[in-house]
This record gives structure tokens, C-alpha cells and sequence, in this order.
């Protein structure tokens, strides 16, 4: 049966950037079958150029609407998914895909039914040559980290894969899963989006894959949406509200509130770290997470909505998190690397799918020469000093 694919575009004062993506979701081979633009209160004529592409529907949310807030406001409304051969693609502004990006995503998808996910590698939108980000994961800290990031694209990544998450901008997503899901989390505006909806699916039962033929050239994360800039420390402290935001909402109930209480003493211990790291500019935004974290009214409603999808336990994700042979560094972390030459490794990785797909027993091997940085994450290194 065909597939239906619905392309969502959400903008916001990225006229600069619109012109290209409009043009590049046109020159699709495989074009999406309905298109859904959301214009959140541009100033710069954003609204005027998405007007001019003539989506299927054109909507307008409020101009401090995060990236999910505009995709739940254009799809409220809309008929509910039929089948299961519905999907939507999520593309920002500053989201330009290739020519065959589309086409390539519904492939991966089509050949296997427990696939529900497929991200595609997002390039740096100045430099084409270079991975923006492929793929995402966490440790069993919940740090948070892209699995590639800025890194030149040789072709060294290009075999599909099972991962714990992908980015928001490109995904493309089963509608009815969507639905089932309840979409993004409202209490992850910006960072961890599109990791955390990845993280409810798999335990939903579903895969999650990489689409290396599928590319999107991207000018940023998800915390420069509608922003031109943005901090080092403003980074770092959105980075940590969505870790403890994460945490509270994945802990065990009996955990919950050891967990709350250690909201400040936490902070108190890594500012003190920061302080003899020599990084004071993000001890503010340790404390405002903590803070915000101790009084986040959505942890509930979070949980609860997680506890009512989940199917499986955490240990059906654990083979894709981090492995301990790397340390965890969170995302908001300096750039430093380091190298490791292994002769070879490899493992055998069971992947949590469902529904008789493919992945189960898979084999993963890496080889050759593993780098891993701060900034530039593999899934295996040997030895980072």
C-alpha cells in the first residue's frame, strides 16, 4: 500500500533560510503528499513566502511557541491517522532536505514494519560536507549527546542503524504513532525533543534507525529555533534543565522524590566544579535548572503519559545507550578531543524492536581507528583519557 506522507514546516523569522527549504521540499523525487506550514508570528516575511508555496494548510501559533508547541498547534485538528501507512515529516525554516531525502527515509521504513522512526543526517548548512548530527543517544546518567556531530563526511557512517534517538528537524515519525505518543514533550521545548519522543517509542515497542542516504542540510539545534545566536552558557543551562527534566520523568516512582530532594545539592556540587574548571558563566543556569526543575509542573503529566505507553522495560534500551568505555559528557560540553586506536571491536547488540521487525539479534561491529571527542561522539573507544 502507498505510503501518505505529510511534511509539517514550522518557521519562525527564518526568512533567510525559507526561500532554500521551500525550493529543496519541491525538488523532492519522492514528494510528500500534503503539506502543512506553521508560521509562528514571524516579523520578516516568513508568513508571505510560506503563503506563496500554497501548502495544504497554512497555520499561525504564537511567536514564543517552541518547535513541538507549532507542530501540536498545525496538527490539532487534523483527521486522525487511518493506517498505519500515514507518516509525517518534520522540517524547520532553516531545514533544507536533498533531492532524495524523502524518498530515501520512506524506504528504510517500508522494508520493515517495526520501524516507526528514521532520521536522516543533518549537514551543516554552510558546509555540506559536514555532519551537523546523525543520530542520538544518552549514558546511563542521562547526559545526553549526538553520536556524530561536526565531523566530515566520508561515507564513514553510511549504514543504516538501530539508535536510541534522532533528532526532531527531519524526522520522520509514523502518524499514528504520533497520536499514540501525544507528540513532543511540552517540558522539553528546545534540547532532547526529539531524543526523548525517540526514548518513548522504543519503549513503546518500536525502532528507531539512521537514514544515511537521507540528508537535510540544518543551521543549527533545536535552541537556535527563531534565535540568531545563542550562549555558551545559555546552552549549557537548557541542556541541563532537559537532563533533570528527563530524569524526574524516567525515574522509578520509588526514586521520585530521592530525586527531587537532590535537585540543589547537586547543583551546589557542580557549580563547585565549575568554579575549579574555571567555567563560572554556567553556574547560574545550574542553579536556574535546578529550580525550575524542583517546581516543573509538567513532570506529571509526563510520567503519566509514559507509564500509560510503555510496553517495555528500560533494559530493552540499555544495549543503546553509551557504553561505560566512553565517559559521558553532556552535549553542553567543550569541544577537546581525544583518540584511541583499537585494532578491533565489536559486540553483539540485541535491539528492543516488536512486531517481528528485523532487528532483533542484530550484529554491530566497528574497526580501525575510533576517535571520540567532547563534542564528536562514536559508539565504542577503547581508552579516553
Amino acid at each position: 500500500m502507498r505510503q501518505v506522507v505529510t511534511a509539517v514546516l514550522v518557521a519562525r523569522n527564518g526568512a533567510e533560510y525559507l526561500e532554500r527549504t521551500l525550493a529543496a521540499l519541491s525538488a523532492q523525487t519522492r514528494k510528500p503528499d500534503i503539506i502543512i506550514a506553521i508560521d509562528a508570528l514571524s516579523s520578516d516575511g516568513s508568513a508571505e513566502l510560506l503563503t506563496a508555496a500554497q501548502p495544504a494548510q497554512l497555520v499561525s501559533a504564537p511567536g514564543k511557541s517552541s518547535f513541538g508547541d507549532a507542530i501540536a498547534i498545525g496538527m490539532h485538528g487534523v483527521p486522525p491517522a487511518e493506517s498505519d501507512n500515514e507518516w509525517l515529516w518534520f522540517l524547520a525554516h532553516d531545514s533544507a532536505p536533498e533531492p532524495r531525502a524523502l524518498q530515501q527515509l520512506l524506504a528504510a521504513v517500508e522494508i520493515a514494519p517495526s520501524v516507526a522512526i528514521a532520521g536522516p543526517k543533518l549537514m551543516r548548512w554552510d558546509k555540506p560536507d559536514t555532519i551537523a548530527e546523525f543520530g542520538e543517544s544518552m549514558t546511563k546518567f542521562g547526559h545526553s549527546m549526538a553520536l556524530v556531530e561536526n565531523e566530515l563526511d566520508q561515507a564513514q557512517h553510511d549504514v543504516s542503524d538501530d539508535v536510541l534517538g534522532v533528532a526532531a528537524q527531519g524526522m520522520l515519525v509514523r502518524r499514528s504513532l504520533w497520536s499514540r505518543l501525544g507528540g513532543f514533550d511540552p517540558g522539553l521545548p528546545t534540547v532532547d525533543s526529539g531524543l526523548d519522543f525517540s526514548i518513548r517509542a522504543r519503549l513503546a515497542g518500536f525502532r528507531v534507525v539512521l537514514v544515511p542516504g537521507a540528508r537535510v542540510a540544518s543551521s543549527g539545534g533545536p535552541e537556535l529555533f527563531g534565535r540568531r545566536s545563542i550562549s555558551a552558557s545559555k546552552r549549557a543551562s537548557a541542556a541541563r534543565r532537559a537532563q533533570l527534566h528527563r530524569r524526574l520523568v524516567y525515574a522509578p516512582g520509588a526514586a521520585l522524590l530521592f530525586h527531587w530532594l537532590s535537585l540543589v545539592p547537586l547543583a551546589v556540587l557542580r557549580s563547585l566544579g565549575a568554579l575549579l574548571a574555571k567555567r563560572p558563566g554556567v553556574i547560574g543556569g545550574e542553579f536556574g535548572a535546578a529550580f525550575r526543575a524542583a517546581f516543573d509542573r509538567g513532570v506529571t503529566g509526563a510520567r503519566r503519559n509514559l507509564h500509560r505507553t510503555r510496553a517495555l522495560g528500560w533494559g530493552a534500551i540499555a544495549p543503546l545507550r553509551v557504553p561505560w568505555a566512553c565517559p559521558a559528557l553532556p552535549r553542553s560540553a567543550s569541544s577537546a578531543s581525544c583518540t584511541s586506536t583499537a585494532g578491533r571491536v565489536s559486540r553483539a547488540r540485541r535491539i528492543s524492536g516488536s512486531h517481528g521487525g528485523s532487528g532483533r539479534g542484530e550484529r554491530r561491529e566497528w574497526s580501525g581507528r575510533r576517535s571520540c571527542g567532547r563534542r564528536r561522539r562514536r559508539w565504542w573507544c577503547i581508552r579516553c583519557p
